[in-house]
């Protein structure tokens, strides 16, 4: 499943609203955010998507970039394509808003819904991402969140729900 760990991201779009559960109101947030990654990120989505979109530089193209989990497939297969969707929404992950800054404590929330996934494929090996996080918010978040947004650039863990469920039970 898509994870990050702590990944820098710009969060670029903060969206308050609220939800109904029940007969009650509860106060939500959509969180949007983009990063580049090295292409292998793909392969927690679908390991079939990697070799689909890139190949193997031909001489003379460019070549493998030095980037922490690349590969050697960082020849665009089909340079035509651009922004490619990923449809679903996945639920129940934790997600952690950082600072680049170590000394600022992160935003967490449980049971994040991930959605609206686009990727665009780039010469060299590597992506650009965008993706929306949905939250509720208690209310001693709100200015955290928003202090997360207004500094624009974060670090972001995304924990599927599996791996945050084994985590769980390793600190028990």
């Amino acid at each position: 499943m898509f994870q990050l760990d702590q990944h820098d991201a710009v969060f670029s779009h903060l969206n308050l609203r609220k939800e109904k559960h029940g007969d009650e109101d509860a106060a939500a947030a959509d969180l949007k955010f983009s990063l580049n990654a090295p292409n292998t990120i793909l392969n927690t989505i679908d390991p079939a998507i990697l070799p689909a979109f890139w190949k193997k530089a031909d001489k003379g193209q460019q070549q493998n970039l030095p980037m922490e989990g690349s590969t050697d497939l960082v020849a665009l297969n089909l340079p035509l394509l651009g922004e490619q969707d990923i449809t679903g929404k996945f639920e129940g992950y934790e997600l952690s808003i950082g600072s680049l800054m170590d000394h600022i404590e992160p935003v967490f929330f449980a049971d994040a819904k991930v959605k609206k996934i686009t990727w665009k494929p780039l010469e060299g090996g590597s992506v650009a991402m965008g993706f929306t996080v949905s939250v509720l918010l208690d209310e001693d978040e709100d200015a955290e969140l928003i202090s997360a947004w207004r500094r624009g650039q974060v670090r972001l863990t995304l924990t599927p729900p599996s791996a945050a469920a084994q985590q769980e039970d390793l600190a028990a």
